[in-house]
């Protein structure tokens, strides 16, 4: 055999093994093995991006504002513990995104105390998720983040509270959501 058939010959190993490659991890299904496909499925839902309650922003959460004429301005105080330890929020949370360059958003930090402001130019029922739709993390009774496989509890001002990304903020309010993994 000449040199160019034995590059044809290798060449064709190396597709046929590629191709039985992508059979076995479920990629591709050309012997109709549904047991490949569906247990790709499975191992997306595990290693795949989780599903986020950030996905779909709260439409409080896509206003800017651009002036400080507001007729709202409270804060609420947020602690978020993951695993007993205290984790930061991040400073100018919600100013200068890319949805309000050069603005606010109507819930926003501006250091890393967990001060949330909250403004508006008309005086609403703000709920907490506002607050995680513009900082882009996911929140609810499933979890925080990318945590989701423990226990979640928030308490607020001290008490028991189940509303967790439905609650309503109000001034002065001190929010605590605890994680705790399995």
């Amino acid at each position: 055999m000449d040199e160019g058939g034995w590059w044809m010959v290798f060449t064709a190993v190396c597709l046929a093994s590629l191709i039985g490659v992508l059979e076995v991890e479920g990629i591709i299904n050309l012997f109709g093995d549904s047991d490949s496909a569906s247990s790709n499925d499975d191992d997306q839902a595990q290693d795949g991006p989780l599903e986020s309650t950030a996905d779909e922003v709260h439409p409080f959460g896509k206003g800017c504002l651009t002036t400080h004429d507001v007729a709202m301005h409270f804060h609420p105080y947020l602690t978020i513990i993951i695993d007993d330890v205290e984790f930061e929020i991040p400073a100018d949370t919600g100013i200068d995104t890319d949805l309000c360059p050069g603005a606010m958003h109507m819930t926003h930090t501006h250091d890393a105390t967990g001060k949330i402001h909250v403004e508006g130019h008309s005086v609403e029922e703000v709920p907490l998720e506002v607050f995680f739709d513009v900082w882009g993390m996911h929140f609810n009774e499933s979890g925080i983040m990318d945590y989701r496989d423990g226990t979640i509890e928030m308490t607020v001002d001290g008490q028991p509270n189940s509303e967790f990304q439905n609650l309503i903020l109000a001034d002065n309010q001190n929010i605590v959501i605890k994680y705790t993994s399995n």
